[in-house]
C-alpha cells in the first residue's frame, strides 16, 4: 500500500547538553519513547510523512534520591513530532533496509512537587535507518537506529541565553504496516 503506519519502541540515551555546561545525562538517564510515523510512498522507494512520539524518560539516580529525599513525587517525558523522509532500498522484499531524515520539535517535560520545568527546542536532525523483515503481505517487523541533534532555546517560555546541542541515541523495534 502507498500509505504507511509505523509503531516504534525502543530506548534512548541522551547525550550532550541541555544548556550549556549543563549535561542532559545530570537529570536523565534514558528514555523509552512510543513512536508513530505516517507516511505517503511517492514512490515505490520514497516515503514522505510526519513522525510523533511519547517518552517516557528515566531521571539520573541524583535526581530520583534528591526527589525520594525530598518526599516528592518526580516524573518526566518527552514529546517530539516533525517532517521525515525515508528511503526503501528493497520495497516488496523480504528484507527492505531503510534510511531516513526528519526535522521537528522537541518537548522536556519535569514534574515535581516543587514545579515543572519545560524545555523546548528544534530538532535540527534526526537521521534513522532500519530494516523491515515481511512477516506478512504489507506488515514488515525489524530494527531501527535513530540519532537525533537538537537545540532546546528555551525554558518555561524564557530563552536560554547560553544555548548548546544535545543529542538522542534511540534502538528499538518498529512494525510498518501498508494500506
Amino acid at each position: 500500500g502507498k500509505i504507511k503506519l509505523g509503531l516504534r519502541l525502543g530506548y534512548g540515551i541522551p547525550m550532550g547538553d541541555s544548556a550549556k555546561d549543563a549535561p542532559l545525562s545530570d537529570s536523565v538517564s534514558g528514555m523509552i519513547p512510543i513512536w508513530l510515523d505516517l507516511g505517503y510512498m511517492v514512490t515505490p522507494n520514497i516515503m514522505v510523512g510526519l513522525y510523533g512520539h511519547y517518552g517516557i524518560v528515566m531521571l539520573n539516580s541524583d535526581v530520583s534520591d534528591l526527589c525520594d529525599a525530598a518526599d516528592a513525587d518526580c516524573s518526566a517525558s518527552s514529546i517530539r513530532f516533525g517532517l521525515q523522509g525515508q528511503y526503501h532500498v528493497s520495497p516488496g522484499e523480504s528484507v527492505n533496509p531503510w534510511f531516513g531524515l526528519g526535522i521537528g520539535y522537541e518537548m522536556l517535560n519535569f514534574k515535581a512537587a516543587g514545579g515543572d520545568a519545560n524545555l523546548t527546542g528544534f530538532e535540527f536532525a534526526n537521521l534513522q535507518a532500519g530494516a523491515d523483515f515481511a512477516v506478512a503481505d504489507n506488515i514488515g517487523l525489524g530494527p531501527f537506529a535513530s540519532f537525533s541533534l537538537g537545540q532546546f532555546s528555551s525554558v518555561e517560555g524564557e530563552d536560554i541565553e547560553e544555548k548548546a546541542m544535545h543529542m538522542w541515541l534511540v534502538l528499538g523495534v518498529r512494525g510498518m504496516f501498508g494500506f
